[in-house]
């Protein structure tokens, strides 16, 4: 019986080693399977990574192209724009110089028309003065000859009442 004491655990042990070795040769045959199968999917990731960033890199691409474009295009119309209004300005710059130049013209014309009317105006004055003045005059000289009539006329009645060559019952008093 001492025997089977060693060799029973000696067969277990043997038994045990060989399913613990195959199982060993099976899990590492697994492992190798499963690490050939990441590798295989971390590369196709990789390669779907790749094509994701070569779209997104194509698409932004494009979408830059598209951008300095319509950027291109908008600085055209705006360069466009500009041109068209600069020549505007200046079409209505020269029209306004010479509508000023017209109304200058104009200006210098009325002033000498004014100066003109003015003078006319302080001659017509002067003379309306040298006028009014000589009516002025003429009615003074006519009162003048009036109160000289007046004056007359009672002198040449006082002599006549004092002379005797006028009956006294005509006599006006």
């Amino acid at each position: 019986m001492n025997r089977f004491y060693l060799i029973i655990p000696l067969v277990l042990l043997a038994v045990f080693g060989g399913v613990y070795w195959q199982y060993s040769q099976q899990r590492a045959t697994e492992d190798l399977v499963r690490a050939a199968m990441a590798c295989a999917a971390k590369v196709a990731a990789q390669a779907q990574q790749d094509a994701v960033q070569r779209r997104a890199l194509e698409e932004a691409n494009q979408r830059t192209t598209v951008r300095l474009a319509e950027v291109q295009k908008k600085q055209e119309e705006q360069h466009a724009r500009w041109a068209a209004d600069t020549a505007q300005i200046l079409a209505e710059t020269a029209r306004y110089r010479a509508q000023s130049d017209q109304l200058r013209e104009e200006l210098v014309t009325v002033e000498k028309q004014l100066n003109d009317a003015r003078k006319t105006n302080a001659a017509d004055s002067v003379q309306a003065l040298a006028l009014a003045r000589e009516v002025e005059l003429a009615r003074i000289a006519k009162r003048n000859a009036e109160l000289e009539v007046q004056r007359t006329t009672e002198i040449l009645a006082r002599r006549a009442a004092q002379t005797s060559l006028i009956p006294p019952a005509s006599r006006v008093e």
